[in-house]
């Protein structure tokens, strides 16, 4: 059982990370880290079958080290999903391409062996990054709801509009993605590689089709994802809007989205609007 204790002001956050937690957040050091210690070791060895085992030894090794740290580093989880910042473990895998390919693109020539493993390296720990992302807004979110009170519940998807248009730039991204992949294997193709990259975009966007619970508490508001749950205090927003369409949350920071309801799916309009009115909120 972890262990846990509870910090100066109070708050349930310095319980150590779970192993499920310590896992993932091994292998996203590892997305990043093995990838490096291979190409580092290309330069004095060229077998590949080598090379490949030395790659999913460092991946064991480096998930192994990194994990048990993690493991002993109280109250990570619940930080680092307290802080919008969480977001830059999904965007550094992306140092990997940016440094191979622009690399390339300057005339600096990677060994043979670069190119794949940079696709390794942002791809692996692109998705990791977002799933450890998901995992810490979801253990903060749990140790902050720990006393709260629950006012009102509902389920809904973003409005009709903001669906088409995902929607339709998923579909046009997953076909990008498609034909990047066969231009490079059958055209030996570099864009093709780059074109493959639209394929997380497709799948980020895929997401704004699915529905969200949303829960009115008197300390803050949770939004539930099919894998995610996040908690945020009614000081991250300033106001909500109701209309025949949709009903807004807005964010006190410009560059957080406010929260998108499709009032078609509200079941019970007036109970949510009655206890938006009971918080710190401007409703108009």
């Amino acid at each position: 059982m972890a262990a846990s204790t509870r910090s100066a002001l109070g708050q349930p956050n310095a319980e150590r990370p779970d192993g499920e937690y310590a896992f993932v957040a091994g292998l996203y050091v590892a997305a990043l880290a093995a990838p490096a210690l291979v190409l580092a070791v290309s330069r004095v060895v060229t077998d590949a079958a080598v090379l490949y085992i030395g790659l999913l030894v460092a991946v064991t090794g480096v998930t192994g080290v990194a994990g048990l740290v993690v493991s002993r580093t109280p109250g990570l989880a619940v930080i680092l999903g307290r802080h919008d910042a969480v977001w830059l473990l999904v965007v550094l895998p992306f140092g990997w391409f940016g440094g191979v390919f622009g690399g390339a693109a300057l005339g600096v020539e990677p060994p043979d062996i670069a190119a794949p493993l940079a696709v390794l390296g942002t791809a692996g720990g692109m998705l990791l990054g977002i799933t450890l992302v998901a995992m810490s807004r979801t253990r903060h979110a749990n140790a902050a709801l720990e006393d709260v009170v629950k006012l009102v519940e509902w389920e809904a998807r973003w409005p009709r509009r903001w669906r088409r248009i995902a929607g339709g730039v998923s579909i046009v991204a997953f076909t990008a993605s498609t034909l990047g992949i066969l231009a490079a294997f059958v055209f030996d193709s570099e864009w093709g590689w780059r074109l493959y990259y639209l394929l997380f975009v497709g799948v980020v966007l895929m997401n704004v089709l699915n529905p969200r619970t949303f829960r009115v508490t008197d300390a803050g508001l949770v939004v539930e994802h099919p894998l995610q749950r996040q908690f945020r205090p009614w000081s991250a927003y300033t106001s909500y809007e109701l209309s025949d369409e949709a009903l807004v949350i807005r964010s006190a920071v410009w560059w957080r989205p406010s929260h998108r309801c499709d009032r078609a799916d509200i079941s019970d309009v007036d109970a949510v609007r009655a206890a938006l009115n009971e918080m710190p909120l401007e409703g108009r």
